[in-house]
């Protein structure tokens, strides 16, 4: 199905610009939470980038529209949204741990979406039907869209520290913005083809979150880590980065993956939401 979208057509542009944020953001202290606390980061690095893409290739076999079933592969595949942090406060779990997975997973984001797109199309054949995945050129793409943005980000936080921590708040608010006008704008620009996708995706939605939930508990029960970081990393691992997950549906050719990758992030957002307000009370 083609899909004629301004806002979609932006993402490309907008990506660039949200990552060198990313790279002002970056500091010693993000990869020393990650140190520090090895055990719980090993852990919820496994999750976010091997646990998160088979549960959808594997929930993806059971799809019959194919839309669906790559938006979800796609979606699986990204790397943690921005919003986990915040979730993963009222959660009252380890924010900085959530955070310094957020921030590990974009980085290695350009390496990992086309390793496991192409594993995808190896064992989901509507993958191969309706995309050709050329893993080299995916990779050289998102390379320059997320990690060399970033790594620009990093240069300019060196040689402007003070300018790029106090333009900390204005970035994230950007970000936030830019977030809800891709999930606002979409959806009215698209509505007929946003409640037709949210109406096929909605069941495994559901059943992707509920498998995750009920992975990371069973593994952090498994590994005995802290009940803090296992919140931590339950709002990293069901909270799903929806503009990069958008950019590689650009990059595919493939508007209507964005509204899966839309439909899953609204769906998420309110699901995790009830459970992170309810663990604020408890």
């Amino acid at each position: 199905m083609e899909i004629n979208s301004i806002f979609l057509d932006l993402v490309p542009y907008l990506i660039p610009l949200l990552m060198i944020g990313v790279g002002t953001d970056l500091d010693i202290e993000s990869f020393k939470n990650l140190i520090t606390n090895s055990k719980s980061s090993i852990i919820g690095l496994l999750i976010q980038v091997t646990l998160l893409p088979i549960v959808g290739i594997v929930t993806s076999l059971f799809i019959d529209n194919q839309s669906v079933a790559i938006g979800i592969i796609v979606i699986m595949c990204a790397p943690g949204g921005h919003i986990s942090s915040m979730y993963s406060s009222l959660m009252k779990g380890n924010v900085a741990l959530t955070t310094s997975l957020t921030i590990v997973t974009q980085l290695i984001a350009f390496a990992t979406i086309p390793f496991w797109l192409n594993v995808a199309s190896i064992f989901n054949d509507k993958v191969g039907v309706q995309v050709e995945i050329d893993s080299t050129e995916l990779l050289i793409e998102l390379l320059y869209l997320v990690l060399i943005p970033v790594i620009i980000g990093m240069v300019i936080k060196y040689y402007f520290p003070e300018k790029a921590t106090n333009s900390q708040p204005n970035i994230k608010k950007v970000f936030t913005v830019v977030t809800l006008i891709l999930a606002i704008g979409v959806p009215i620009e698209l509505n007929d083809v946003l409640v037709d996708i949210f109406k096929s995706s909605f069941i495994f939605v559901v059943l992707n979150l509920l498998a995750i939930f009920v992975g990371i508990n069973l593994v952090s029960k498994i590994t005995k880590i802290s009940d803090e970081d296992r919140k931590g990393i339950i709002a990293e691992g069901t909270l799903q980065n929806f503009p990069i997950a958008a950019a590689v549906a650009s990059l595919l050719g493939l508007n209507i993956i964005t509204i899966v990758a839309l439909s899953y992030f609204l769906i998420s957002s309110i699901l995790v939401g009830f459970y992170a307000v309810y663990k604020s009370r408890s």
